[in-house]
């Protein structure tokens, strides 16, 4: 039942997918399904949510009928207007297989690559189901309010006041977001109990959609065995794994950036439809965890200082920048009851105590150098950047949002009492920078694309046109 649980929302997605690009021809088969998990998950948490809110029993049958409702009226859409809904898979090995102008030596190593990255996404749902949820704070922050919402079949609005919202459980932060309980409790609904092993296996599918995207990133800007290289360098992350097998939101909230990054970056590019996804993926990303806040907030700034730039029409500015907001309003109905019962951000337990602590600066740049959690992409990004020219315009758009994030962090363990105090266990540093890894990931891609482009101009023999010597013409005597 659990394989229905995630097939439901994928399908949700696809079809949700397969209207908004109805006249996209550039989107794949597999990149739409890598879309279509996190889109779908997404949309399912946040109408939990709103049915709980309104007091409807949280049920198998009240939560599965909009989805099932919703899956019968897009797929009716998709008939009217006859919408292609299968484009052609994008993964395009077979292609590099039969070609005669690759190097054997060169199809050897893509193959090699391929069953590597097979075997890596394999290991991550086998540890799945191997054990319970085992990490503390997974337990006590996300999973011990999924087992009490789906034990009373709600959020719990209605129950006195030290344990409203499931607040005297343990040590359960109420002002995080609900993405990660409901989807244990979509889980533990569909299989008729609260199973520690199965509520997770909502996770490695992210890992999945993640390794996905960045693939077919690489492939349409570089080349099918960069690619896989570039693939099987980001799964030896290990911390990555480590988030996949495990009932955190840190995985969920770096798909859903990567995926608004990717959508950004689609739409500065021409691509129109792909602004409502930079939207819901943003809004998504929002419902997920709280530090969502200050990756989103400055992704909208960047995307309509973008639009007011590129376009001349006043009115396809108002039009693009409406596509983008509106979808941003499915968050509204969690920072509403949010806000409304001074819930406030972050944990319940932390006080905001000014300091300033500006020493952690080395030492943050020892731990990210490391190669303890993310291998060399990180440590040549810096190398990537100064060898990569003049940069685009779409890669400015998308690292000063990155950069703003980071200055967030820092700032954070800098200036805050409580995070200069956590700082030297580690753990919540690299969790940070496991939210924005991938969108990392995705510049290196497009530096590479540059780099790439400039050795092959420059390899390029220039043809110098010689002017022709012009005849003397002599004067008849």
């Amino acid at each position: 039942m659990t394989a229905i649980a995630l097939f439901l929302p994928t399908l949700l997605g696809f079809l949700a997918l397969a209207v908004v690009l109805r006249n996209e021809h550039d989107t794949g088969l597999v990149e739409r399904l890598c879309f279509s998990y996190p889109l779908g998950t997404g949309l399912l948490t946040i109408q939990m949510f709103v049915l709980g809110l309104l007091r409807v029993p949280l049920t198998l049958v009240n939560t599965s009928l909009p989805i099932v409702a919703e899956i019968v009226l897009l797929s009716v859409l998709i008939v009217i207007q006859k919408i292609t809904i299968m484009p052609k898979p994008s993964f395009g090995f077979r292609d590099e297989f039969l070609s005669t102008n690759i190097p054997r030596i060169k199809k050897v190593a893509l193959l090699l690559f391929i069953l590597w990255a097979g075997a890596k996404l394999f290991s991550v749902f086998v540890e799945t189901g191997l054990r319970p949820i085992f990490a503390w704070d997974a337990w006590a922050n996300w999973s011990v309010g999924a087992k009490l919402f789906y034990a009373a079949k709600s959020l719990l609005l209605d129950s006195p006041p030290q344990d409203f919202f499931a607040s005297g459980a343990v040590l359960r932060i109420t002002a995080y977001p609900l993405h990660n309980p409901m989807m244990q409790m979509w889980i533990s609904l569909w299989n008729g109990g609260f199973d520690e092993v199965l509520v997770k296996f909502w996770n490695p599918v992210y890992l999945l959609c993640l390794a996905g995207c960045l693939y077919i990133m690489a492939k349409k800007e570089l080349n099918a065995l960069t690619a896989m290289m570039m693939l099987v360098v980001f799964l030896g992350s290990q911390l990555m794994s480590y988030h996949a097998i495990e009932a955190y939101s840190d995985l969920a909230l770096s798909t859903y950036l990567l995926l608004a990054a990717i959508s950004f970056l689609y739409a500065m590019r021409g691509r129109e439809a792909f602004w409502i996804l930079t939207g819901v993926f943003s809004a998504e990303a929002l419902f997920t965890k709280d530090e969502a806040l200050f990756f989103i907030a400055p992704l909208c700034i960047s995307a309509v200082i973008y639009i007011w730039k590129d376009s001349i029409d006043r009115r396809r500015k108002q039009y693009e920048i409406i596509k983008l907001a509106a979808p941003l309003l499915l968050a509204a109905p969690w920072y509403f009851f949010k806000f409304s019962h001074a819930l406030g951000l972050g944990a319940n337990h932390i006080k905001l105590e000014f300091t300033f602590h500006p020493e952690i600066i080395l030492p943050a740049l020892q731990q990210l150098y490391s190669l303890e959690n993310f291998n060399v992409i990180i440590v040549f990004f810096p190398l990537l950047l100064l060898l990569g020219g003049k940069p685009s315009q779409e890669f400015l758009h998308i690292v000063l949002v990155v950069a703003s994030y980071v200055v967030f962090f820092v700032a954070l363990y800098m200036f805050t009492t409580f995070y200069y105090e956590h700082f030297s266990r580690g753990t919540v540093f690299f969790r940070n920078i496991l939210t924005y890894y991938p969108v990392i990931v995705l510049l290196t891609i497009l530096l590479l694309k540059r780099i790439f482009l400039a050795i092959k101009q420059a390899e390029t023999p220039i043809a110098v046109a010689v002017p022709k010597k012009k005849k003397k013409r002599h004067r008849a005597r």
